[in-house]
This record gives C-alpha cells, structure tokens and sequence, in this order.
C-alpha cells in the first residue's frame, strides 16, 4: 500500500511537471513579435503654399513704319535713307526684369514602389514687369538739314498673376522626391506702351511721344521644370522648385501722333515680344490623412 501511495506522488508530481512545461512554451509562442514601421508613402491629397522670386529675359522687338514722307523708309544707323516702301525693324533686346511672386498649390500624389506621378494646379501673384526693348537709329541729309536722333523703348506690360496645371513624374528615397513636372500655364498681362523720342530736326516733329499699344490681355502658354521635395513627418514637406514659362509672342499696333490738324498720325509701328518667365519658389505643403503604406 506504501508502495502504491509513492508511486501516485510520483506519477503526479511528473504530470504536473509535464502541464507547467507545456504552459510555459505556450506562453512563450503567445509572445507578439515586434512589426517594422510601415514604409513612408507620398499616396494622397495636399494643399499648400509657394514663395519666390521670378525673371523675364531681355527679348523684344519693335516694326516702325514709314515716316516722312509716307514712301520712304529709314535705314537703322544710317545717314542716308533708302527708297524701299515698307516696314523697317528698329528694335532688339531691352532689360531683364525680375520680382517677388507668392502663392498656393494643390495637388495628389500615387506612389508605387519608388515611382510617384501627380497631378497639381498653383497660381501665383506676381510683383514682375515684362521685358523692354530700346534703341536708337539716326537719319539725315539729304532728306533733313540735319541729322536727328530717334529713340524708340517698348515697355511690354506687367504680369500680374500666373497660373498652371500639370503633371508631376518623380523617384522617391524613403522621404525624399526628385520630380520633374510640366503642363499648361496662364498669366495676366497688362497693357504695354511705346515710347518715341523724336531729336530737333525738319519734316520730323521733335519732342517724346507715348502711345498705349494694347489693354489688359491673358496669355497662355506652356510650363516645364523640377525640384526636390522632402517630408519632414507623415503629413508635411517641403520643396524647392524652378520652372520655365513661355507664353509665345505678343503683338500690338501704335500710333505716333504728328501734333499736326493736317496729319495727325506721324507714323505707325508694330511691337512684339517673346514672354517668357522662369520662376524659383519655396513651397510648404500639407498632406492630407495619416500613414499610408506604399504599394510594393
């Protein structure tokens, strides 16, 4: 009987043994294991805002019609004057302007693996004039006593607004994205002017006359260039951004008065510029939503 009770501790005091092994595995495999981060994702919607500075190039060009009388035309620099009717080109490059530009974006991205491609519209206020042209020929005997000087400036207009649309293409390293992007574009431009200045001479009235070319007028064109975006967190970023602009050539016909109740209209001309704008912003946006997980 002894015996018998020995051999029962024994048998319980293994199987007790067997139960808390068994527990203690389980307990062991129920431990959670740790999960990495999710991967940053540039997937979704942003809005925000721009600032920078922008310049246009000194392009511009300027027809001047036949002066005094109607069929003869002047040549550029020259003393003495052709017999050609006809138009004749006095104008070449002018200044280069520059200003202050600041506006907002909106905008969504999709990411897949490393590639990103978006879509964004911006528009920005601008404090930029457009470009000038200025020269000066000179004309005398034997039509003039005497030689006179002419000087001819175009002033082509401020821009005061730009605006685009368009795509964006970019490979992104963890919370950094080099992009490039490119699209539609439109502007305001305001009215430009033409300024003569006429030196003291016969048959040439002397004295500074202004004509205003054209109104108010929206330009469209096209816009291409890149930058380099980085994410400070899950939700914002920021950008340096430089873009190219060109809103093709722009034309307007002026008069020049004579001062005279004879013949009023001195002469006439025709001034056009090549618009173009390359623009360097700061940009701060902000992405809608939480942590996203890029497609993989």
């Amino acid at each position: 009987m002894r015996k018998l009770a020995i051999a029962a501790v024994a048998g319980s005091a293994l199987l007790t043994g067997i139960v808390t092994a068994s527990a203690a595995d389980m307990a062991y495999k129920a431990a959670p294991v740790p999960m990495a981060p999710a991967p940053f994702s540039w997937t979704g919607f942003y809005v925000g805002a721009n600032v920078g500075g922008a310049w246009t190039p000194n392009n511009g060009g300027s027809d001047f019609g036949p002066l005094f009388p109607p069929f003869i035309v002047l040549a550029p620099q020259a003393a003495i004057p052709t017999l050609i009717p006809g138009q004749l080109d006095v104008l070449g490059g002018g200044g280069r302007r520059s200003g202050v530009i600041g506006g907002g974006q909106v905008g969504y991205n999709y990411q897949v693996n490393q590639f990103v491609l978006g879509v964004e519209a911006d528009a920005q206020g601008t404090g930029l004039n457009g470009s000038t042209a200025s020269a000066t020929r000179s004309f005398g005997p034997p039509i003039l006593l005497a030689t006179v000087n002419q000087t001819v400036t175009v002033d082509f207009g401020r821009i005061d607004w730009m605006a685009s649309f368009r795509g964006r293409a970019g490979f992104a390293v963890n919370q950094a994205l080099f992009y490039v992007t490119g699209g539609g574009a439109v502007a305001g431009i305001g009215g430009s002017t033409t300024t003569v200045i006429n030196g003291p001479g016969i048959a040439i009235p002397a004295g500074t006359f202004v004509a205003t070319n054209g109104g108010d007028t929206t330009r469209w064109g096209w816009t291409v260039g890149g930058g380099i975006e980085w994410a400070f967190n899950q939700n914002w970023s920021i950008a340096g951004e430089y873009r190219y602009t060109d809103f093709g050539n722009r034309g307007t016909t002026f008069t020049i008065p004579s001062g005279l109740a004879a013949a009023p209209i001195f002469a006439t001309g025709t001034s056009s510029s090549r618009l173009t704008v390359e623009q360097a912003t700061f940009r701060l946006n902000y992405r809608f939503g939480g942590p996203i997980v890029a497609r993989y």
